[in-house]
């Protein structure tokens, strides 16, 4: 009887739909992928366009076995395990995961963690270091392995964001939290990304498995006069959705000239492949000290819209994908807010007034790929345009040209990929960058990657022109920065437990800085290319989730070593960077539907800053804790959330003192 009635049965799916009455989605649940074949995986990629259900692997699978035990038809040799991944997952939009590490942060991860930005989530993530002026994402340099801001790539669904003029501003994100469903993060040099040392995804909602509307608004207030509603909708039918989101965050600051307002409104829409997203950012905020502490009462306002128009379309053996772009920014810099200095005594007579930019940056990309059932070849083109108008920068104009090629290789437990491109700058002439890629799967969830990439960085229009007074003066002949990087990596995961660890070296040259001499005397600091910036490090995490009483636990660690030319040079970048950073994760029940989140970091950074009273200091090791305390149900979800609850006194950049500590309530529901 027990082999009768009890003995397991192999179940296969070879079409998932996203209609309401398919097997799936009339479940109402989130469905795991755990056994795929490697060679259906293959040909159904070439369905990617028609299909609601995409994995992050490989691009699609659409072959599933309900049990761990292979079926006895066909030939097994051809499967390739994979880690569990949710159904509703989409492809990553860097590059395959069977190429290289790529950190995913889900929507649910967070709802959990005590943010109220979307940049506010990057520092609790390892190798990540984002060095914030001000509070809530008022200003962010966000800076991987060792590098500098300049060297991050910011996309928004795929879409190239990164600011021309300084990265300063290429994190002024439209978008709420409520309506992201996840981010990715690539560290490391990456050839077909033109990213130098990491990139930066946010993605917004965009799956069409779900229930056919949602709603969700939150309230959250807090010290400082903090006062931050926010909404967003999402409706979707037969394929075409709607995703819209508003906010208005305010604060009276945590001392004096750190008071901000923000507003964001974004809207994305399409279906059957196309894709069409539009948002806006208005800004206003004090910036005490942010770019030196001669002048501690600044004031910054930018505006900045972004939109994009993209299609993808699957024919055959053939995917064809393109999109257009528009970004501009428009930033207003005042030196002296109300034309008085902190002591509320009038300007001097050299100022005249706010400096005024406006960058406008456009561009298109588009790519075609070929699919067999062991390999991909991939080539393209993108272009981009990058224009600005400014009082302190003057008015110039670049064309960025760059066009590439790939093969992939997937053959029973290796992948294989090999690219080049070259890159065309109508202000710096040719260049070149290329990429090899290996991914090896030994064992069952146990995933192996080594990479070897150049890539390239031009400098910003600040790198090329700012100048401020006596604090600031940069070079004209500024060149662009290369580098190699060659990574290990490996990521093994096993039903709740899973870990990852890689290790990296990069040798950098040109790599492009600010300096000044450390006497004190001295405020003016240069932008220069130091001839020669190597980084070497590594990072690990390891962790268990998806149990009842701890929904998840995750120890993290990175160190970064850099060495330079600089001599006896204060650096303001290139020297400046995180080498040791701890952090710890922990989300766990305490009775019912209250839960808790604990994260706790503890950062020592290298470099030495010009400190508010005029000395120079080297930064101090800080230890960070925050939580935040939430009950929920599928309505409402109430939370408190408190920042640096150990009151450090700490600095990220330069003089710009951070917030000793942050408590904030929220109100949440969801329809």
């Amino acid at each position: 009887m027990f082999k009768t009635f009890f003995r397991q049965r192999v179940y296969r799916f070879r079409r998932f739909v996203g209609k309401g009455y398919a097997a799936f989605a009339s479940m109402h649940k989130i469905v795991s992928i755990g056994r795929v074949s490697a060679v259906l995986t293959d040909k159904e990629m070439l369905k990617i366009g028609k299909s609601t259900v995409v994995c992050s692997l490989l691009a699609a699978a659409m072959t599933t076995y309900a049990s761990d035990t292979p079926p006895d038809e066909g030939d097994s040799t051809n499967l390739m395990q994979l880690q569990e991944v949710r159904v509703v997952a989409r492809q990553s939009q860097f590059q395959s995961e069977s190429f290289r590490l790529v950190t995913n942060l889900t929507a649910d991860q967070l709802h959990a963690l005590p943010i109220k930005t979307v940049s506010d989530l990057l520092k609790y993530i390892p190798g990540v270091d984002l060095r914030e002026r001000g509070a809530a994402g008022v200003q962010s340099d966000l800076t991987m392995r060792g590098g500098t801001g300049r060297q991050v790539k910011i996309l928004l669904n795929g879409i190239d964001i990164t600011d021309p003029q300084t990265d300063h501003y290429s994190m002024d994100l439209p978008v709420d939290p409520l309506l992201v469903e996840r981010v990715e993060i690539l560290q490391g040099t990456n050839y077909a990304l033109d990213a130098f040392s990491g990139a930066i995804n946010i993605i917004t909602k965009t799956d069409t498995l779900l229930k056919p509307y949602s709603v969700k608004g939150e309230l959250t207030c807090g010290e400082y006069g903090l006062i931050h509603p926010a909404i967003a909708a999402r409706v979707q039918q037969d394929g075409y959705y709607v995703h819209t989101s508003a906010s208005y965050n305010r604060s009276s600051g945590y001392m004096d000239d750190t008071d901000y307002k923000m507003t964001n409104a974004f809207l994305q829409t399409g279906g059957k492949g196309l894709d069409f997203q539009v948002g806006i950012q208005h800004k206003d905020a004090g910036a005490n000290s942010f770019y030196t502490v001669k002048y501690p009462n600044q004031y910054d306002q930018t505006r900045t819209l972004i939109s994009s128009l993209a299609y993808k379309h699957q024919w055959k053996q053939w995917q064809v994908a393109a999109n257009l772009y528009y970004r501009a920014h428009f930033d207003r810099f005042h030196t002296y807010r109300d034309y008085v200095d902190m002591d509320g005594n009038p300007a001097p007579a050299w100022y005249t007034g706010p400096n005024k930019t406006w960058t406008h940056t456009q561009g298109g990309h588009i790519e075609a790929a070929w699919h067999n059932d062991l390999s991909q070849t991939t080539f393209g083109v993108d272009v981009r345009d990058e224009l600005i108008r400014s009082s302190s920068l003057g008015n110039h104009n670049r064309v960025h040209v760059r066009y590439f090629a790939e093969e992939r290789v997937f053959w029973q437990t290796v992948s294989a990929g090999l690219g080049v491109s070259g890159i065309y700058n109508s202000q710096f002439g040719n260049d070149w960058a290329v990429g090899a890629n290996l991914g090896y799967h030994p064992v069952k969830d146990l995933h192996l990657f080594l990479n070897v990439n150049r890539a390239i960085r031009v400098p910003t229009y600040t790198d090329l022109y700012y100048k401020q007074g006596n604090t600031q003066l940069a070079d004209p002949d500024t060149r662009p920065e290369a580098a190699w990087q060659v990574e290990l990596s490996g990521q093994y995961q096993y039903g709740h437990l899973f870990a990852n660890a890689s290790g990296y070296y990069r040798w950098g040259r040109n790599i492009i800085d600010w300096v000044k001499s450390p006497d004190p005397q001295v405020t003016l600091w240069r932008s220069t290319n130091h001839s020669k910036v190597d980084a070497a490090g590594m990072e690990a995490a390891v962790g268990v989730a998806g149990y009842e009483w701890v929904k998840r636990f995750e120890v993290n660690y990175a160190f970064a070593n850099v060495t330079a030319d600089a001599g006896q040079l204060l650096s303001l970048y290139a020297l400046d960077y995180l080498r040791h950073k701890v952090s710890l994760t922990l989300e766990h029940k305490i009775y019912k539907r209250l839960g808790m989140t604990w994260c706790a970091r503890f950062e020592q950074r290298e470099g030495q800053y010009t400190s508010m009273q005029g000395t120079t200091e080297s930064y101090n090791p800080v230890f960070l804790l925050d939580a935040s305390l939430y009950w929920a149900n599928s309505f409402l979800r109430v939370q408190v959330d408190a920042r640096n609850m150990t009151n450090a006194r700490y600095v990220d950049i330069g003089g710009v003192v951070q917030p000793e500590h942050w408590v904030s309530g929220k109100i949440q529901f969801s329809l």
